[in-house]
């Protein structure tokens, strides 16, 4: 019976982990996972920006190629570089909201905790875009829980998570990283990249080129009938 109990035990705390971790889940919040638009439509988004060094290398791929992308930036890194976060909006992309130090305890945090993150990083934002506040916001690790739903409960954010996560941070195989993506892409991908890895610009010029050759589309998160 006790071995019963604790195998049962188990498995909840399992599926509690799995619906927490996986932003797909859907349980606590209601993320946009893919594209609603119709059409051969895709869209790049990169985590963890503005980086001093990769994320201008990112800025000149998407420009030769004329595609436009999200940025999900950490307020702090804003705040060091405020003249590439400004660049990232000239250059015709979108920054979204991905709390203002990306801690590896934000899923722990209270409910007012994790608004202070996300209004700090919010204003860090409007400091770069005052004409287009941020409206999309992307959680740490795409974890998500009750707090963060209470957190961001009348904020008018859309949740983004994502279709093709690339593991570009953990793989470090560009050829591993193209293949796993491109294999993937279908009409409405979201596909999540992070501008802090060193080949993240040589695999996404890859993807782009792939991509365009088979008719796709690319477009950012903000475009009118895809966010909530």
């Amino acid at each position: 019976m006790i071995i019963l109990f604790l195998v049962l035990f188990v498995l909840i705390l399992l599926l509690i982990l799995y619906i927490s971790a996986d932003i797909r889940s859907g349980v606590y919040i209601n993320a946009i996972l893919q594209l609603p638009a119709k059409g051969k439509k895709i869209a790049l988004t990169f985590d963890d920006g503005p980086h001093p060094e990769i994320t201008p290398l990112i800025l000149t791929v998407l420009k030769k190629y004329n595609v436009p992308a999200t940025f999900f930036c950490i307020g702090e890194n804003i705040e060091k570089y405020k003249s590439l976060a400004e660049r990232i909006i000239d250059d015709g992309h979108v920054i979204g909201n991905h709390t203002h130090r990306h801690s590896y305890f934000f899923p722990f945090f209270s409910r007012r905790r994790m608004k202070e993150e996300i209004n700090a990083c919010e204003d860090q934002i409007i400091s770069v875009s005052p004409a287009y506040p941020p409206m999309l916001f992307r959680p740490p690790f795409g974890i998500t829980n009750p707090s963060l739903k209470k957190a961001l409960k009348s904020s008018g954010y859309s949740v983004i998570g994502w279709s093709i996560r690339s593991y570009d941070t953990i793989l470090n195989d560009p050829v591993h990283v193209f293949k796993r993506v491109t294999k993937r892409i279908e009409p409405g991908s979201i596909i999540l990249f992070h501008d802090s890895q060193f080949y993240t610009p040589e695999i996404i010029e890859r993807v782009i080129i792939f991509a365009q050759k088979k008719g796709y589309n690319f477009v950012r998160l903000d475009e009118k009938g895809i966010e909530n």
